[in-house]
């Protein structure tokens, strides 16, 4: 997208390639996707600055062969070796997980506008400030002559919204689909700090920063402390505690919260905004390693069950679950460096083998090994799984 816009401005033919060259790779890592996405920020930035041609002159020869060159061969060899390709990625994946709750990942309509925002912190207010200012110009000058330093702003702010809007009409939602929207947020704020940064040199009283600005900002900066210092109680009981804890984590965070605020509205205003911004991004941090790495080992990883499993085995056998989460079967999968198969739709694996199973779940256990000698082996507290072994099935004669 920085390519595109270099290309916008300069009208140099080397970006354009390069554009093209990387919405291939785009292509190969996430499908038509990326370049859909790509050509919706640049439709909606030509129509907000009335250059309809602009579309037009995006589509260059050239480019798109080189586009083509890159992106085709794979997709080709691909379809070749797995017949079902176009159905499962280009159809299930793509269009029906975006028409319909596929993978059963329904979510409201707003889901993005919270991910977004947390997603941006401690930046958010900022950010905020930053696709409100270049909207603002825009709207004032839209019937003048173009100036290019507030155009790349809207081009940014496009950049942001799009994904966000785009994935908001999806029926199928995970947080990890509004990704393409956050390096335009960092952009756009980075250019917003810029212009104000040098408003600060060239004139010290409209450089500024608003003190409602200043404390919402340093809200939010100081927040994390509060979860990061209590990272224990948030992963084992799924809460925040009360007591003298809460009032020790509320304490510092204030006392972030004050300094950052103090700070801004200083002569020192927004040259210090990344270091004080970054100090209690580095002390949550520090808090999570220090006193929530054993926790969220536990209760979060697939490494401590994986490395139980491994102590009851003389030689590695083939790993089954029924009823567990993606997250546990994935982390399983990793530290074990083997398929995992699934009861899931009555297919028991025939050989023998291991079954990570949800405690509660011992009489579907049961009924699903029905037949065959089943041992139990132990249990895993701190995720409250058991695990057995499981003898293959008898042969019919």
């Amino acid at each position: 997208m920085l390519l595109w816009w270099a290309w916008r401005e300069s009208g140099k033919r080397i970006y354009l390639a390069l554009f093209y060259l990387f919405m291939a790779l785009g292509m190969l890592a996430k499908g038509p996707v990326a370049p859909f996405l790509a050509a919706a920020v640049i439709v909606l930035f030509a129509l907000g600055v009335r250059e309809s041609r602009l579309v037009l002159r995006t589509f260059w020869l050239p480019g798109i062969l080189l586009f083509c060159a890159i992106a085709l061969p794979w997709y080709v060899a691909v379809q070749i070796r797995n017949p079902q390709f176009f159905r499962e990625f280009i159809l299930e994946h793509n269009l029906a997980r975006f028409s319909s709750d596929l993978y059963h990942h329904r979510q409201p309509f707003w889901y993005y506008l919270p991910v977004t925002a947390l997603a941006l912190v401690p930046w958010i207010v900022f950010v905020v400030a930053a696709l409100v200012e270049p909207v603002r110009t825009w709207w004032k000058t839209v019937s003048d002559e173009p100036d290019l330093e507030w155009q790349f702003g809207l081009f940014s702010c496009c950049w942001l919204v799009v994904p966000v809007v785009f994935f908001s009409f999806s029926q199928s939602k995970l947080p990890g689909y509004i990704l393409p929207a956050i390096p335009a947020a960092a952009v756009l704020l980075a250019d917003y700090l810029r212009q104000h940064l040098a408003q600060e040199q060239e004139q010290d009283e409209e450089g500024n920063v608003s003190k409602g600005l200043a404390v919402l900002h340093a809200l939010v900066a100081a927040a994390p402390i509060v979860p990061a210092l209590l990272i224990v109680y948030v992963v084992t009981d799924h809460r925040l505690p009360g007591g003298r804890p809460m009032i020790l984590a509320l304490a510092i965070a204030f006392a972030l919260c004050a300094a950052i605020a103090l700070t801004l509205v200083s002569r020192l205003r927004l040259r210090m905004l990344r270091f004080v911004t970054l100090i209690p991004v580095v002390l949550s941090v520090a808090a999570v390693l220090k006193l929530g790495t054993t926790s969220i080992d536990q209760k979060l990883s697939a490494r401590p069950l994986a490395i139980e499993l491994a102590s009851v085995e003389t030689h590695q056998l083939p790993l089954a679950v029924y009823g567990i989460s993606r997250e546990m079967e994935y982390g399983l999968a990793f530290y074990r460096n083997a398929v995992v198969l699934h009861y899931e739709g009555g297919s028991v694996p025939v050989e023998e083998h291991l079954l990570v199973a949800p405690a509660t779940w011992k009489t579907k256990v049961a009924n699903k090994t029905a037949g065959r000698r089943v041992l139990f082996l132990g249990h895993y507290s701190p995720q409250d799984v058991d695990y057995y072994w499981v003898a293959a099935a008898a042969v019919q004669r």
